[in-house]
């Protein structure tokens, strides 16, 4: 959805509902189209926007210009950046601001199962370039909404199976090496013992032992 201009935001957000679905940093040589009108090479964000009439949802993606224009507008803290890279550490640490709130809003400590989870499901969201109309959104924000408890073990297992089922026998760790070459990845961010110990105790419906594709 074309997003140029203060006077086109402010006209969107008075059409639709706007909300931000993500905020991600680029790897290298990676390059975004922005909805308003230039070439993302840094950190980006993901809106949807539902139309107030008739319920039609719309992509909008556009760099931080844009984006904090839209934050502003709708009275939205903003997105923890996802960023894979060392460097900008701090950038890093951003809490969660999925509720809007008054100053006394206090983070919540991750559960360290759900948070490897979150980091696969966004590095999914990167590699494959994944839209908010599709699954990966649905399971990235449940993953959020219950961040302090341990994910149930089909929610694991969905991922898993959708790593299985789009990635041609890679697994997301193999992904992920791919791009080391031209980034200087950070280790923690893609660990997922947790993620893979728990698959591996997990049965199919044949009675057969799991494997990872974490």
């Amino acid at each position: 959805m074309n997003c140029r201009g203060h006077e086109t935001r402010q006209r969107i957000v008075r059409d639709f509902e706007v909300q931000p679905k993500a905020h991600i940093k680029l790897l290298a040589n990676q390059q975004k189209h922005s909805d308003a009108g230039a070439t993302i090479e840094d950190e980006y964000y993901v809106f949807i926007a539902e139309s107030k009439i008739d319920g039609k949802k719309e992509v909008i993606q556009c760099g931080m210009g844009a984006a904090r224009d839209f934050l502003e507008l709708i009275n939205h803290k903003g997105l923890p950046l996802f960023n894979p890279l060392v460097g900008n550490s701090h950038v890093n640490n951003r809490q969660e601001h999925y509720n809007r709130g008054s100053g006394n809003f206090q983070p919540e400590e991750w559960n360290k199962t759900a948070k490897q989870l979150y980091n696969a499901i966004m590095w999914l969201i990167i590699l494959w370039d994944a839209k908010p109309d599709t699954p990966l959104f649905d399971f990235k924000d449940e993953v959020i909404k219950y961040k302090t408890y341990e994910p149930f073990d089909i929610k694991i297992k969905r991922v898993n199976t959708t790593i299985k089922n789009g990635s041609q026998g890679k697994t997301l760790t193999e992904m992920i090496n791919g791009y080391r070459a031209d980034n200087d990845i950070r280790d923690e961010i893609c660990n997922f013992d947790l993620l893979k110990n728990k698959i591996r105790d997990m049965k199919d419906q044949q009675g057969n032992t799991m494997e990872s594709y974490f």
